[in-house]
């Protein structure tokens, strides 16, 4: 029994990570697990494209069967959407929002798609100065073979290189998920403020980001794994767990994940992930994540409360050792000049003895009787001589 209880708080202990305080603040079993919904994209920011389909309407469609799931299978949890519509909340606002519900989780849906890269295609020939030159021809083109899922934490990495600008209007390199996923903001309005200055070319940025993440990556971490293992277990090919700064993640104040379902650029996926099944497929392997997920965060605050309630049974159980200082028929404030000399407060208690009202006056509060018994020789040095230990058990005095 002790070893598995000392297994126990290991594990308590690890799962706490950076801040113990406030893992235990929250350690209330009573009230639903709040798990924060998040639509990728929306609005005028189209996200990924397929060949029919566009990564902010399929996010959504994954996000809204996700969430009539879990309404459907797990009451003890409570859902809250950044989005149910064709609409674009800023990134700091969905954290914000995941922040002000007091969220358990946080889980940002997305498509992927492979990026454009320059293929050499041949050469030609062209005269300048009466000379000529054979020049190369490059086509941009991008994969659409990559298949599978990854799931996403806040982490430190630097920006991914860009694409080559060959056409002038050509789209930036969308393999760095970084920069494909952060590139919007600078189209919000007054994002430099309302993102601290954040500038997704700058590779600085993703420093910062990595800052706010660290409270809860072990956490984050975690959670990814059992999507990806999810994933794996009905077939999907799985790409790993991974960290990069991602805007969408930063400023959560819990354990949060970016989910990329598929690629959107791949013929056979996008079928999938536009298809009711496909859409379903990912929608139970997100929610059977959750559940066990959420039943080791239930287990964590029940082990939490089961030891507080321990501390607090072994404190009221255990003997208490104070200093009486003085019996008088006299009363003295606890700040009377009397007691100028001692180093810790004096309480008072009156009592009867002798059918007559006296004060007793105390000091100290020793778990040990060894270290009252030291404190005892310094409080007879300075001027009580008649000074002596007094035992409390549970609150009430067991000496006379």
């Amino acid at each position: 029994m002790k070893k598995m209880l000392s297994g126990m708080l290991l594990w308590a202990a690890l799962w706490m990570g950076v801040y113990p305080q406030a893992c235990f603040a929250q350690a209330d079993t009573g009230r639903k697990f709040i798990v924060v919904l998040d639509a990728g994209h929306g609005g005028s920011d189209v996200g990924a494209r397929g060949s029919f389909s566009l990564e902010k309407n399929v996010a959504l469609a994954i996000t809204l069967k996700l969430g009539q799931l879990l309404e459907q299978t797990q009451p003890d949890v409570k859902v809250v959407y950044t989005r149910t519509s064709d609409t674009y909340p800023a990134l700091y606002e969905r954290a914000a929002l995941a922040n002000k519900v007091h969220a358990d989780l946080f889980i940002s849906i997305h498509c992927n798609s492979m990026p454009y890269h320059r293929v050499l295609v041949g050469h030609r020939y062209v005269k300048r100065n009466g000379k000529r030159y054979r020049v190369p021809i490059y086509k941009m083109i991008r994969s659409s073979s990559e298949t599978g899922t990854e799931t996403y934490v806040l982490g430190l990495h630097r920006m991914g290189q860009k694409t080559q600008a060959i056409e002038s209007e050509m789209e930036a390199d969308s393999n760095d998920v970084e920069a494909r996923e952060n590139a919007y903001i600078v189209h919000e309005k007054n994002y430099q403020q309302n993102y601290g200055g954040f500038d997704p070319s700058k590779p600085e940025t993703y420093i910062l980001l990595a800052l706010h993440s660290s409270a809860y990556l072990s956490q984050s971490i975690a959670f990814a794994d059992s999507v990806e293992q999810e994933f794996k277990r009905v077939g999907r090919p799985s790409r790993g767990v991974k960290q990069k700064g991602l805007a969408v993640l930063a400023g959560t104040a819990m354990p949060a994940v970016l989910v990329e379902t598929g690629f959107i650029n791949n013929p056979e996926e996008e079928k999938y992930l536009n298809s009711a099944a496909g859409q379903l497929q990912i929608a139970q392997c997100i929610a059977r994540a959750i559940e066990k997920y959420k039943q080791a965060v239930w287990k964590y605050r029940s082990l939490v409360n089961t030891v507080q309630e321990s501390f607090a049974a072994d404190a009221t159980a255990a003997p208490l050792y104070r200093i009486q200082l003085l019996v008088s028929s006299h009363y003295y404030r606890p700040d009377d000049r009397i007691f100028q000399h001692l180093d810790m407060p004096v309480d008072v208690e009156d009592t009867i003895i002798n059918q007559q009202k006296v004060y007793r006056y105390l000091t100290g509060n020793f778990l040990q009787r060894d270290s009252a018994e030291q404190k005892l020789d310094f409080i007879h040095q300075i001027g009580f001589k008649d000074a002596f230990i007094v035992t409390y058990q549970q609150g009430v005095r067991v000496d006379p």
